[in-house]
């Protein structure tokens, strides 16, 4: 059995896509039989009920807020190499046959360890932060994976190779379908007979909720009984919020604080539809993925790796260009106005999540692309 390091300072700090798919290859690997290690940042977040051979090790770093703002690469940089500072002596003692990094920020990594670390290094491509100087450092990079077949063609035309696809997964036993649950809708002030749709995730600008808010303020979407739910945090929140004022729908919306991520199942057990109006490059959307595997409709951006996850109107989902408002609000409504749609959706992406995104299929496929 190998030993199998994940180095990323947010996965212990943060919750989101990236930090989701390490701990769950994390778990699938223990599960495998493998030993595995996650260096992360000093932070408190861990899935319930860690595998004992899954170590965490968590090391001192520089939050990339308290970094001087010549540019956000610059800050993500700092943040990284504070932690790697504090965590290489450690992780050359660990003797691990291979490490995963999931950014490009990352890639000094075995640059800065001893000559005889017989370590190899793993790049699990998660999006494009390239930077100058990166392609330099990718040189002693030993494998590369991408998050989706999109994803794949931004790696080859930035670093000239050709990295093997691995599309995250689901925990499909959790992220499942059940009955609507009325109380936490109660709770959260929305009618039984309102449409809710949600989303969860970064409140991040290339998000796009700016262009969800501007739909649920437009024409078609003015009479329809629907809300919107959207769960998380992010530079973007109270911003966000000052638009929903504006455009007069802040009675329709919903801000609720992100939840854990054993937390998301129940609430996606409340709503109606997901909605990720996102306006720049996916590589992947695993929090799309997760709507669906609960059952749930998704309405989502033609962009990225994200149409790969959704499929077309008969996997499970409708697609619409990014930033189009008109666009995305006649998608709205119409899921809103026909329940029929809305639960022959749900079922087709239930489906599509089995057959084709698990955790166990993901850890089978990179197992393959390290030989082991």
């Amino acid at each position: 059995m190998a030993r199998i390091a994940f180095i990323d300072v947010t996965v212990t700090v943060s919750y989101g896509g990236v930090q989701t798919a390490c701990w769950r290859l994390a778990d699938a690997l223990a599960r495998a039989g493998h030993e595995v290690a996650m260096f992360g940042g000093e932070g408190s977040i861990r899935p319930a009920n860690l595998r004992p051979n899954i170590q965490v090790h968590i090391f001192p770093f520089r939050p990339r807020e308290k970094v001087i703002d010549i540019g956000s690469r610059f800050q993500r940089i700092v943040e990284r190499a504070s932690h790697a500072r504090h965590a290489r002596h450690a992780f050359a003692a660990g003797g691990y046959d291979w490490a995963i990094l999931t950014k490009p920020f990352d890639f000094y990594w075995p640059w800065i360890l001893p000559n005889d670390c017989k370590t190899k290094f793993c790049f699990m491509s998660g999006g494009t932060d390239f930077y100058a100087g990166d392609r330099v450092l990718a040189k002693k990079i030993d494998a590369w994976v991408a998050a989706s077949e999109f994803n794949a063609w931004q790696i080859h035309a930035r670093y000239k190779r050709w990295p093997k696809v691995i599309y995250n997964g689901v925990e499909t036993d959790k992220f499942a379908p059940g009955v609507r649950d009325e109380s936490l809708r109660a709770r959260l002030g929305i009618a039984p007979d309102t449409v809710l749709f949600a989303f969860a995730g970064r409140l991040v600008g290339w998000k796009g909720l700016a262009v969800a808010l501007k739909a649920l303020a437009e024409p078609a979407m003015r009479d329809t009984n629907a809300k919107l739910l959207i769960v998380g945090d992010g530079p973007q929140k109270p911003e966000l919020k000052q638009r929903a004022q504006t455009l007069g729908v802040a009675n329709r919306v919903v801000f609720h604080d992100p939840v854990p991520h054993d937390a998301l199942p129940a609430l996606y057990g409340a709503v109606d539809v997901g909605v990720f109006p996102s306006i720049g490059d996916e590589a992947f959307g695993i929090t799309i993925a997760e709507a669906m595997s609960c059952g749930k409709p998704v309405i989502a951006s033609h962009i990225g790796g994200i149409p790969e996850v959704v499929g077309n109107e008969e996997s499970g989902g409708l697609l619409v260009p990014p930033g189009d408002v008109t666009a995305l609000a006649q998608a709205m409504r119409r899921l809103a106005e026909d329940a029929g749609l809305r639960t022959r959706l749900g079922a087709a992406a239930r489906a599509r999540i089995e057959r084709l995104y698990t955790w166990d299929m993901s850890a089978r496929r990179l197992l393959g692309a390290l030989d082991l």
